[in-house]
């Protein structure tokens, strides 16, 4: 059995949520309520990918709302969801350590935002939770036992609308898990960015 909770919180106010779901607060979580928009707008520096930084100005420039996600027996998560496109989200980055291996640029995607869920909780596409990654190998997804990339060494970290994983392996190299094959990309980095293109074009690949 599997149990998914939502609580949506609208204008959210700190001091008046339950006790439940403040506790669920980080300390940037509270500055990102009471910043507003703004926040966020400014939450890339000029050092991250320039895609990172358009995505989220573009969730700056409409409204957003609260919701706290909690699967099964876990603690509530914090995630502000924002009015285009199909309504993305972005969790915080949380108090979990990162995987050790984990590829620089992405380490840094990961402090900016924790996890970004393409569309509602119950459909598929976005970035995985930073501090819940595990290896293939872990996952109940199903591998070509034919293939030349070890499951145990790849982390998928990417989803897509249709359901593909991204996967970063211990190389700093890539590879995408599609219909159980996993196939190398050229670059990695390359490919997030196609994947948030497209999303902040309307399209999906």
């Amino acid at each position: 059995m599997h149990i998914q909770r939502v609580v949506t919180v609208y204008d959210p106010d700190v001091q008046k949520l339950q006790d439940e779901l403040r506790s669920a607060l980080t300390k940037q979580d509270i500055q990102a309520i009471r910043g507003g928009r703004e926040f966020f707008a400014n939450l890339a520096g000029a050092d991250s990918p320039k895609w990172l930084r358009k995505v989220l100005q573009a969730c700056a420039e409409g409204p957003y709302y609260l919701q706290f996600l909690s699967r099964d027996n876990s603690p509530y998560r914090p995630y502000f969801r924002f009015q285009w496109q199909g309504e993305p989200a972005i969790s915080l980055p949380r108090k979990g350590r990162l995987r050790a291996g984990m590829p620089a640029f992405l380490r840094h995607v990961y402090g900016v935002i924790g996890t970004f869920c393409e569309n509602g909780f119950d459909m598929s596409g976005g970035l995985h939770s930073g501090d819940e990654l595990v290896a293939l190998s872990e996952t109940w997804m199903w591998v070509d036992p034919s293939g030349s990339i070890d499951p145990s060494t790849a982390i998928p970290f990417l989803e897509t609308f249709s359901g593909s994983q991204l996967c970063y392996l211990p190389d700093g190299g890539g590879a995408w898990l599609k219909a159980g094959k996993l196939v190398r990309v050229r670059s990695l980095e390359r490919e997030v960015a196609k994947y948030f293109e497209a999303l902040l074009k309307g399209t999906r690949i």
